[in-house]
């Protein structure tokens, strides 16, 4: 059996089992092993390991995959001493041994100076547990600017409609003014009080309250956007 072992990244020193007879490599959760780089694609390549030895194929990968400088085209024989590259990441073919990492071990995610070699399925889960929640974080804050958004838009329109009626029912009672006309029936130029509030203030309240959580929405849609984006790429993103 054989095992990869990276030599370049911040992913360096890390080893990979290819003991499984199929294992998918990619940025994907469901992939074998998840290599935490951004130029690695979601399903990028796989190895599969039978009776006439293993082999490695790219699977439509964005950056590529190539065996010792060379893109791999189709199926692509793997042996030892062999350097395979996925998108930046270049691993060196090695006899397989009890220390490689376990089929199905999330890859990455780890700072300068930490341990680079994982251990178990249960930093798997951890990691994955991790991203599932990140994840979860970024729907709500989605979900939540959306209806930010709505809201803001519903105020701004119905603020202005009560604020265009305001000032059409004051050029409406415009004529009726005279020089003989009491103060008090002098028309408001924001139109008629509701609860003693002109009608006019109430939508011009409604508009700017819109305008506010319309922009909040905005910001916070961009901000969780930008905080996918930054996950994508880096592989985390909190």
């Amino acid at each position: 059996m054989l095992s990869l072992r990276v030599t370049t990244t911040r992913l360096a020193g890390t080893r990979i089992s290819l003991d499984a007879p199929r294992v998918t490599i990619g940025r994907q959760d469901d992939c074998t092993v998840y290599l935490d780089d951004p130029t690695v694609s979601r399903k990028h390549a796989v190895v599969e390991t039978g009776a006439g030895g293993t082999t490695l194929r790219d699977l439509g990968s964005i950056n590529g995959t190539s065996l010792n400088g060379m893109p791999v085209m189709g199926l692509a024989r793997l042996q030892a001493g062999d350097r395979v590259t996925f998108g930046r990441v270049e691993a060196l073919v090695e006899p397989g041994r009890e220390w490689s990492t376990p089929a199905g071990v999330h890859v990455g995610s780890q700072g300068a100076g930490q341990i680079n070699n994982v251990e178990g399925i249960q930093y798997i889960q951890h990691i994955r547990a991790e991203r599932e929640s990140f994840l979860a974080d970024i729907a709500a804050t989605k979900t939540t600017a959306r209806r930010l958004v709505a809201f803001g838009f519903v105020c701004i329109v119905t603020g202005f409609a009560l604020f265009g009626f305001g000032v059409v029912s004051f050029i409406q009672r415009v004529p009726e003014v005279d020089i003989d006309t009491p103060e008090s029936q002098i028309p408001s130029p924001f139109g008629p009080d509701v609860g003693g509030v002109p009608l006019g203030i109430i939508g011009f309240a409604l508009f700017a309250t819109g305008m506010f959580t319309l922009i909040a929405g905005i910001v916070k849609h961009v901000s969780a956007a930008a905080r996918l984006r930054r996950m994508n790429s880096n592989g985390m993103g909190y």
